[in-house]
């Protein structure tokens, strides 16, 4: 078998994933299955890999789990760790117990990388960008402040101007850190901060932000909750990247988890966004619980509700979310992982995710200093760029300098990146294990004489989630039923149905289906069990 050379530590580019992709078909050919799904909006092919042990059946027979990352351009981590799972289920295949039960029972769909062309514009470039390069709402550049790399150090960073009326000054425990200006502080140099770049139609007093170029969020352009904001699109699943990832997942009907990567923060997040958690369905709150409970395990995250634990302004939520929409209108458990917590590295604990807001200005002055010397000690200082003098055009004398975010803040550095990729990935094993799975038991065959027979089969859920899925589905009514057929050559049911719907089974759950069957003695009946996201069971029986 080829070895197929893959960094774990390492942000990769669309080209070198593209060929990592056909690398792992190639050397794991009975595994691996690799193919485009649509194009991004510069006409780059969006690749999924399906992964499942082709021996055992087809993937759309089976339970399938499906991962995307990077739907933001900058959160690259989440790519990481879409790859490091790939190269993990593919080179533990066989010799990993786990891994090998999942393969065998199982399917995975992976979507490493959704904002493609986002991604190689911020991994090439010093830019930073949300999601899509497609300029919106305005083809033309507005008034304003444009983040630029003026300075040419291949980073944007900050600007600190000399004002006597600036509300930041320089920390006295630490020269550079900015702390806010307190309400009685006149004494001493004050500045204003504002990000390097360059001042569009100045008019030498004010500066405001000028409405980014890039402004279009795909992971706010989904159907679930849209809301028409400048950032939202035109209309739900308007952009060629979301529409293509939505066509996909609904095109696999055995998807029964999912999960979406993302940074920062360190937390999984989950549905719902735009309502309380007692608005989810049924038992679907126990069955995340429990999954995140295990899964912690791996990455030490907490778990939180996106409108309940991580939603600033309760009247103004998050719409248009991919997750809600793979919940809310898939009835299908989704997480949305925030990757990456460089708080927590540096020993900043919080209560819960929204208590940053709630700090005091001396409160967050010490968080500061301990990013800083987490810094000088894991990075010998360089993710901080010092302040230097420079000339700006527009505002005469300024400082540049700050952190080098892409890197330190929004992504781990890669000397952090494998263990990220490994703990997260880890976390998806758990979600998928989870997942329901149908089989069957307890077949029985009993003479009843003249040619007819009685066959009767448990029909079991050998997972955890219910054989929907969730209770949202059921709610939502999007799956078919469990469909229990026997046939066989000469094998008839004279009276009822060779077909019997059966309704969903709770995870670990059993019902007996049984069928009045004429056949000759000596005859072969195959009993069936099926429904999509539960996949397919197949026994055979020889009739006395």
């Amino acid at each position: 078998m080829t070895k197929v050379h893959y960094n774990a530590a390492k942000y990769h580019t669309y080209a070198e994933i593209v060929e990592l992709l056909q690398a792992w078909q190639a050397a794991y050919p009975q595994l691996a299955t690799v193919y485009p799904i649509g194009k991004t909006y510069e006409e780059r092919d969006i690749y999924v890999i399906e992964i499942t042990n082709k021996e055992t059946g087809p993937a759309d027979d089976k339970p399938a789990y499906y991962i995307d990352a990077n739907f933001h351009a900058g959160e690259v981590t989440g790519s990481a760790v879409a790859l490091y799972t790939i190269s993990y289920l593919l080179e533990n295949y066989g010799t990993d117990a786990s891994v090998t039960t999942l393969l065998d029972q199982k399917a995975f769909y992976i979507i490493p990388r959704v904002s493609i062309d986002g991604a190689e514009l911020y991994l090439h470039t010093p830019q930073m960008l949300r999601s899509s390069t497609r300029l919106y709402p305005y083809e033309d550049e507005q008034d304003g402040l444009h983040p630029e790399d003026i300075n040419g150090d291949g980073f944007i960073t900050q600007m600190r101007v000399p004002d006597p009326h600036g509300n930041w000054k320089v920390s006295a425990h630490d020269p550079r850190l900015m702390v806010p200006r307190a309400p009685d502080d006149f004494a001493g140099q004050f500045y204003r901060l504002y990000t390097e770049g360059r001042i569009k139609n100045f008019d030498g007093v004010e500066v405001k932000p000028a409405p980014p170029r890039y402004g279009l969020d795909i992971n706010r352009n989904a159907p679930a909750n849209w809301m028409n904001k400048p950032s939202s699109g035109p209309y739900p699943f308007s952009e060629p990247e979301t529409r293509t990832v939505a066509n996909f997942f609904l095109s696999k009907k055995n998807i029964a988890g999912a999960m979406s990567y993302h940074t920062a923060g360190g937390v999984h997040l989950r549905p719902p966004c735009t309502k309380s958690d007692d608005k989810l369905a049924g038992k679907d709150l126990e069955y995340f619980k429990a999954i995140w409970e295990r899964g912690t395990e791996y990455t030490g995250y907490q778990q939180v509700g996106v409108f309940d634990g991580f939603t600033r302004d309760k009247q103004n939520p998050m719409g248009g979310i991919y997750m809600d929409w793979v919940y809310e209108h898939q009835g299908v458990l989704c997480w949305s992982t925030e990757l990456w917590n460089v708080a927590k590295q540096a020993g900043i604990e919080k209560s819960d995710f929204l208590s940053q807001l709630k700090k005091s200005p001396k409160e967050l002055e010490a968080d500061g200093l301990k990013l800083l010397q987490w810094n000088d000690r894991e990075l010998g200082g360089e993710g901080f760029v010092p302040w230097t003098p420079f000339e700006h055009p527009d505002l005469g004398p300024v400082e540049i300098g700050g952190w080098k975010t892409k890197f330190v803040r929004q992504n781990p550095p890669e000397k952090f990146l494998a263990a990220e990729c490994h703990n997260n990935a880890m976390f998806t094993l758990v979600h998928a294990h989870s997942l329901p799975r149908l089989g069957l038991r307890k077949i029985e065959v009993e003479t009843v004489g003249n040619g007819f027979y009685r066959v009767s089969a448990g029909v079991v859920n050998q997972g955890y989630l219910p054989t929907n899925g969730s209770d949202m589905a059921a709610r939502l009514n999007v799956t078919r039923p469990i469909v229990a057929c026997i046939a066989g050559q000469g094998v008839t049911v004279p009276a009822g149905k060779a077909e019997i719907e059966m309704e969903h089974l709770p995870g670990w759950g059993e019902k007996k289906v049984e069928w009045l069957v004429q056949a000759a003695p000596g005859s072969k009946a195959i009993i069936t069990v099926h429904t999509p996201r539960a996949g397919k069971a197949q026994a055979e029986v020889i009739l006395p």
